[in-house]
């Protein structure tokens, strides 16, 4: 009997996990009047997937417990399930067999499998130790405007849905009530960023911090630079030319939630289709590595930038802060985006078969901005014709439905993991002669 490769085992630990949690989200005491057992399926994958694309609305549909489930399954899929599950074993003292310490590795994304134990704890601790900090001027904000138990729960609900880039909020209308609050855009930002940078990432400015290191590696250099470059040139975009967010605010938020939280501050619906474009290729591009975040990743984007730019001036191999970077991750690189692009191609084309009536009324722009949405797990949208302060999924057939469900675990797997839980590697024992092809 073959065994199952350890990315078919992720990718199917995330499809298992989001069926386990639609049945508990149906159960009577977790939602109020009649959700059916496909929309609290399709919501649990969304959570899991932290994606927040949504066919009810989070506010009004779920009870307390319903919502606590919610911010539960958020956690375990923006930390990785993988991860919560070395968590247990460093508890009781096991280092797990090869398997999970490869599949642990994968879900951090980890170059190596040793020590990745220890890494899924300090992960672990670190994400609880910035929800907590960042519940209280959360608190305070909210405050004004509700009970202090319910601007608590508020505040914890939006501190774990940020970190974990998932856009989930009590809110009906998300944040855009808070579209002008300093405290909040701030405070939700700043989760957004710290949790779509990368654990790797985390540990390297820690260590750094601390003086145990005198500098970043090549990866979190590239990670930071990139970041830094797209919430800038974004920001900038955002405000000068897309009329719904003329304010700083509203163009800082709009820059940095679509990498990949989910949340708005404007409408979408109303909003320029300049502006509905610009944000879907930064939903596609999304956060980096070993986040919380989806999309292609910013190293997958700017590898290739930098292979393009190296390739025309000549060179054979691409340099950045004169480190030469491995040929291997430049494939991956490739790989990852050319897989993307055939994947959302594929839906794409698929759901414009099966929700004909759905493209028809709202047209091609906000129906590819709704699948993008799901296979970078963001959770922006254009909004339901039908159904108030829910996603345009909710106006799709079973079917499409499904669909989105599976881009959803699709870009939370990751798109190589995916493709390698689907193909079986065989080596290679001999090799064709070379020919040239015109390109």
């Amino acid at each position: 009997m073959r065994r199952i490769p350890p990315a078919a085992l992720l990718f199917l630990g995330y499809a298992l996990i989001s069926t386990v949690g639609g049945v508990i989200l149906h159960l009577p005491f977790m939602h109020r009047g009649e959700v059916s057992f496909f929309d609290a399926l399709f919501t649990a994958t969304s959570a899991v997937c932290v994606t927040g694309l949504i066919v009810v609305d989070t506010a009004t549909a779920w009870t307390f417990w319903g919502k606590a489930f919610l911010a539960v399954l958020i956690q375990m899929g923006g930390l990785g399930y993988m991860t919560l599950t070395a968590l247990l074993l460093a508890a009781v003292g096991s280092k797990g067999s090869l398997s999970v310490r490869k599949m642990v590795a994968m879900s951090v994304g980890s170059l190596e499998i040793g020590g990745v134990i220890g890494l899924a704890k300090r992960i672990v601790l670190t994400a609880l130790l910035f929800e907590l900090l960042f519940v209280i001027p959360l608190f305070l904000a909210f405050s004004g405007d509700f009970s202090l138990p319910a601007a608590l729960g508020h505040a914890i609900f939006h501190s774990i849905s940020a970190l974990n880039n998932a856009g989930f909020s009590t809110f009906s209308n998300s944040l855009m009530d808070y579209a002008l609050n300093p405290t909040v855009n701030l405070s939700i930002a700043f989760l957004i960023v710290w949790g779509g940078i990368g654990f790797k990432v985390w540990r390297g400015i820690y260590e750094r911090i601390r003086g145990r290191r005198r500098r970043l590696d090549l990866h979190e250099k590239l990670v930071v630079l990139s970041t830094s470059v797209l919430v800038i040139l974004a920001t900038l975009t955002f405000y000068t030319l897309v009329p719904q967010t003329d304010s700083v605010w509203t163009s800082l938020f709009a820059a940095i939630t679509p990498r990949t939280a989910g949340f708005n501050t404007v409408d979408y619906s109303s909003m320029s289709p300049f502006g509905r474009f610009a944000t879907m290729v930064l939903m596609f591009i999304g956060g980096s590595p070993g986040g919380t975040a989806g999309g292609v990743k910013t190293i997958t984007v700017t590898l290739i930038v930098l292979w393009l730019i190296s390739t025309l001036r000549g060179q054979d191999r691409v340099v950045a802060f004169k480190r030469t970077v491995s040929e291997g991750a430049v494939v991956k690189a490739f790989q990852t985006f050319v897989l993307a692009i055939f994947s959302v191609l594929t839906f794409t084309l698929i759901l414009l078969l099966s929700e004909r009536e759905v493209v028809e009324r709202v047209g091609f722009l906000n129906f590819s901005f709704e699948v993008i949405s799901a296979f970078g797990t963001v959770g922006l949208s254009t909004g339901s014709l039908s159904t108030p302060n829910v996603s345009l999924s909710a106006d799709f057939t079973p079917f499409g439905k499904a669909l989105i469900m599976l881009a959803m675990i699709i870009g939370r797997a990751g798109y190589l993991v995916f493709a390698a839980s689907l193909i079986r590697t065989r080596p290679t024992l001999f090799k064709y002669a070379e020919e040239e092809v015109v390109v």
